[in-house]
């Protein structure tokens, strides 16, 4: 053998090796092969030493490789062992939980058997630690597994007594709710059907079984049996929450029965609630038209006076606006007369140094050129004081018309409030005819 046929068989154990723990988990075959390639490195051939070498430490590493997985596979294999074992540990546990007081439900026993199911994968898989052990737990899984049998062997024979029961039950009642559908036809006297609701009240309460969250509607207000359709349509309501309530104490045939023969009276009872409709149409449109001719007036006089309102309003605004806007006029008149008077007291030093240069005047036309100055001086001057005196009279007007105006604003005022007063008046009798309509519609639709 060569140094290639060697290495072939290395590159071939290093393979083994790299599945091991993944693909298999006994490591005895490769040992084997590590003892075959031990041998064959004795009769091996090899060109120079610094190969043989080579090989060697090759050789050696893959060994050490060996021992590193095969320690890593059995602490693996521990863990595997240890999770079956913990897996079985809680089947035990839940079959525990069971009592005569409370015994195993179907929550429990899908719980077991999903528990079951995880733990026999690990017993299809050559991991375990030892024989003793998988044989150990294959006992324990055994032995639970025949009991959860018994016990849920128990649970179903009861559920198939329950079952019987309950089918006894879901019969009882069904004769005695379908006896209240029939006298719910417009034909019956719903004093009958007022009886036999009370009946069927007492019934339920004496089996113990749950009501309708609410009283039956004809029980909870007898005064309604006046309103004969009405009390019809809403104790078929009531049968309805009944039977939801109870979907679990009526089978479903008995709950089709129930349903088909309310079908059947659905049809009788419309043609009652059409012809019933028909009557309260003809009184309602009467009513209708006396009522619409004097909802009219009412309606135009309403938007006549919300017309003045909205008027009233806006010339109220335009007032305020009026007012505000002679405020900021007055303010700025007056702000101008100090600017004024200062501008008059620049005029006048201006005169009093024209007045010296006119004093030490060499020439006669250089005083006159002054005197033209102190002129012009003098007119601005007298033309300022004129327009000081026009500010004066426009503010005092302006005042005038401030002192003025919050009456005629409170005025108006006053009489936006008695058109806002008229116009809630107005409001209130058409909303009391409002609701005067909806409770006769009400009533209309209680019949």
């Amino acid at each position: 053998m060569n140094n290639i046929d060697l290495n072939k068989k290395l590159d071939i154990f290093n393979n083994l090796i790299q599945e091991f723990g993944t693909v298999t988990f006994i490591s005895k075959d490769l040992w084997l092969r590590q003892r075959e390639i031990a041998e064959n490195f004795k009769a091996a051939q090899f060109d120079s030493d610094i190969l043989r070498e080579t090989t060697t430490q090759k050789f050696q590493h893959l060994i050490s490789l060996l021992k590193e997985k095969e320690n890593q596979v059995a602490a693996a294999n521990e863990k595997f062992t240890e999770e079956a074992e913990d897996i079985i540990l809680k089947i035990e546990s839940t079959i525990a939980k069971h009592t005569n007081e409370q015994p195993l439900g179907k929550d429990d026993f899908s719980e077991i058997k999903k528990l079951s199911n995880q733990v026999f994968e690990y017993f299809k898989l050559p991991r375990w630690t030892s024989k003793e052990k998988r044989n150990e737990a294959w006992d324990k899984y055994n032995a639970a597994r025949n009991m959860v049998k018994e016990k849920e062997d128990a649970l179903y024979s009861k559920v198939r007594d329950e079952r019987t029961k309950q089918v006894s039950q879901s019969l009882e009642i069904t004769e005695k709710i379908c006896m209240v559908v029939e006298a719910c036809h417009p034909n019956v006297k719903i004093e009958d059907l007022l009886q036999l609701v009370i009946r069927f009240n007492d019934f339920v309460n004496n089996a113990g079984l749950p009501n309708i969250d609410e009283q039956w509607h004809l029980i909870e207000k007898p005064e309604d049996i006046k309103y004969s359709l009405r009390c019809r349509t809403e104790t078929l309501n009531d049968i309805r929450n009944f039977i939801l309530v109870n979907r679990d104490a009526i089978t479903r045939e008995n709950k089709n029965e129930i349903f088909t023969s309310m079908d059947a009276l659905k049809l009788d009872l419309n043609k009652a609630w059409d012809s019933h409709k028909e009557e309260q149409e003809i009184k309602k449109k009467e009513r209708d038209e006396k009522r619409v001719e004097w909802s009219k007036k009412q309606q135009d006089f309403l938007n006549m006076l919300e017309g003045r309102l909205e008027n009233q309003i806006g010339y109220k605004a335009k007032q305020e606006s009026y007012l505000q806007s002679q405020k900021e006029y007055a303010a700025r008149f007056e702000s101008r007369i100090p600017q004024q008077k200062e501008y008059i007291g620049k005029l006048q030093d201006q005169l009093i140094d024209l007045e010296k240069k006119y004093a030490t005047a060499w020439t006669d036309s250089f005083k006159t050129k002054v005197e033209e100055w102190m002129q012009e001086k003098k007119n601005k001057i007298n033309d300022i004081e004129k327009d000081i005196e026009v500010l004066k009279e426009k503010i005092a007007d302006i005042n005038k018309n401030i002192e003025e105006l919050p009456n005629k604003i409170q005025d108006l005022d006053n009489t936006i409030a008695e058109i806002t007063t008229k116009i809630e008046e107005v409001k209130d009798k058409l909303t009391n005819d409002n609701v005067v309509v909806n409770e006769e519609q009400q009533l209309k639709a209680a019949n």
